[in-house]
């Protein structure tokens, strides 16, 4: 049986989403109220799948996704939201989070869960832009999310931004990012300047 756990700060919300999942024989493991406590729920369960609430206060869904995604990039993530522009998020496309919008139907529910289970796990790959710490000129690259968040964590870079969802033949390209993250660490910028283009 799929399990998932369920987090939403509106404990409504939480009893009617279980009972809908209950109905289509998905097992729920844990229920939170907010990003820290779904992260925590995570930890303790490992769920096939997490249906997070984006808005809620102190720690949002956002936190819980990236700390989940961080934790296992492969983790199914589902948000179950009332924002209309989450569905545009590179944020959540970039990580391969479905979306589903408030008020949620059974039907949808069950084509979702059909959907992430029977999906590749292929990474998702994007396009970003980035700056040289002193330097004027725009780079931009294909990454995966877990080459997104070296980059974002590397000293010599100023400015790093998801632009788009990329649709570049990635297997090749993949490896040589990796190296030439691997050698920018230790501020050999050659490699990664070769697989970059300039921005103008």
């Amino acid at each position: 049986m799929t399990s998932c756990i369920v987090v939403d700060d509106d404990q409504d919300t939480v009893n009617v989403f279980c009972d809908m999942l209950c109905i289509i024989e998905i097992e729920v493991l844990a229920t939170a109220n907010d990003g820290n406590q779904a992260v925590i729920m995570y930890k303790k369960h490992h769920p096939d799948i997490v249906f997070t609430d984006l808005s809620m206060p102190k720690y949002d869904g956002f936190y819980a996704i990236e700390k989940i995604k961080n934790m296992n990039p492969d983790a199914k993530i589902v948000a179950v939201t009332a924002d209309s522009t989450a569905k545009e998020s590179l944020f959540l496309e970039s990580l391969n989070v479905t979306v589903i919008s408030k008020p949620f139907e059974i039907q949808e529910i069950r084509q979702t869960i059909s959907k992430l289970c029977t999906s590749d796990k292929d990474q998702a790959q994007f396009k970003i832009q980035y700056k040289f710490n002193g330097e004027d000129t725009v780079y931009s690259c294909t990454v995966n999310y877990e080459q997104y968040k070296n980059f974002k964590e590397l000293p010599i870079v100023e400015k790093c931004e998801i632009i788009k969802k990329s649709k570049k033949q990635f297997d090749k390209y993949a490896d040589e990012m990796r190296k030439a993250i691997n050698l920018a660490i230790r501020n050999d910028t050659s490699h990664i300047r070769r697989l970059s283009d300039m921005v103008t």
